[in-house]
């Protein structure tokens, strides 16, 4: 079994570099070995010190499964929302599929979904630690609010009793509570697909989504309500209002394969198994796929000032050399 240096770094504060997602998938294959000195390749992420990836010269995998887009002269390969094909740098794989651990886009029976329904306490969830700038999530909580009361059960509109707020923890079981969700991003792109309608089908609740374009490309919009789709917003809420009313039409939708196609989740994983094996498969020299001299190299080395100063240099210090406020 081949040997692989492996490290991980700017992904969330719990990361477990020993067990994730990538470790399980590869050690199926390879024997890693987690080294934070000299490993062989590098899987990074944005969410925690954005460029710290820059300090390794290793071949570099990102992976993120928020809004940030990959550049490829800094990083060799690509595993996030974007549907792009580049060689074999980029593959797809949405944040809602990270957390999968058993395959579950098996539809549920008529009696399966008659007895979820018999445990629905509350009409509709809303958890959200922040506002949007589109203001779209906002503006189906207002327009629901005004048939029946939604549930707001974070930071964001908390209307629970005492300010009880949610963790991941207590999320998922809540939300199982619940004849609906509100699904809604803070984005609209083509193929941005957070955990959010994950999230509301992995607990059996009807999503209201809102935001990408191309969700029908990965879900089954027969089992979903799609903002989308509907002329107004008072089109929506009287759609949402006669599911509410209609035990059939609501158990026929719950009953929906959530997938567009079966063996969705499947597929994706075998898919990135078959990506991460072709990287892991090559030695380290062969694996490089970003430019390395040249302006690529002046490129590398701005970016690598840039992480320097941003996270070592005083605030003031950072402002001068164009580092926005936002950053910190």
């Amino acid at each position: 079994m081949k040997t692989v240096k492996l490290y991980f770094t700017g992904f969330w504060e719990d990361f477990d570099n020993e067990n994730n997602l990538f470790t399980r998938i590869l050690r199926k294959r390879y024997d890693i070995v987690i080294d934070p000195v000299d490993p062989d390749f590098l899987i990074c992420s944005p969410l925690g010190r954005p460029y710290e990836y820059m300090n390794y010269s290793c071949p570099r995998i990102m992976y993120t499964g928020e809004f940030i887009s990959a550049d490829f002269t800094a990083i060799d390969y690509f595993i996030g929302y974007d549907d792009i094909a580049f060689g074999d740098r980029a593959y797809r794989f949405p944040l809602f599929l990270y957390d999968v651990t058993q395959f579950t886009d098996k539809p549920l029976t008529e009696d399966e979904a008659r007895d979820i329904l018999k445990e629905k306490k509350y009409f509709c969830n809303y958890i959200f630690g922040h506002d949007t700038a589109l203001g779209i999530r906002e503006k189906i909580l207002e327009a629901l609010s005004s048939y029946k009361r939604v549930e707001c059960a974070v930071r964001h509109r908390n209307n629970m009793p005492n300010n009880l707020t949610f963790n991941m923890a207590t999320k998922l079981p809540f939300m199982r509570e619940c004849k609906f969700t509100i699904s809604a991003e803070s984005v609209c792109y083509p193929g941005y697909t957070s955990e959010k309608i994950g999230h509301a089908f992995q607990t059996h609740t009807i999503p209201i989504y809102f935001g990408d374009p191309d969700i029908d490309k990965d879900f089954n919009e027969r089992a979903f309500l799609n903002y989308s789709r509907f002329p107004n917003i008072d089109a929506l809420v009287d759609k949402v209002i006669e599911i509410d009313q209609n035990d059939d039409l609501y158990i026929e939708m719950l009953c929906q394969h959530r997938y567009h196609i079966a063996d969705y989740e499947e597929m994706k994983f075998i898919g990135l198994e078959n990506f991460l094996f072709h990287i892991f498969d090559q030695d380290k020299e062969e694996a490089y796929r970003r430019p390395r001299y040249y302006r690529s190299y002046w490129h590398e080395t701005y970016l690598k000032e840039y992480n320097h100063a941003v996270y070592t240099i005083p605030f003031r210090a950072c402002r001068k050399l164009g580092c926005w406020e936002s950053d910190f």
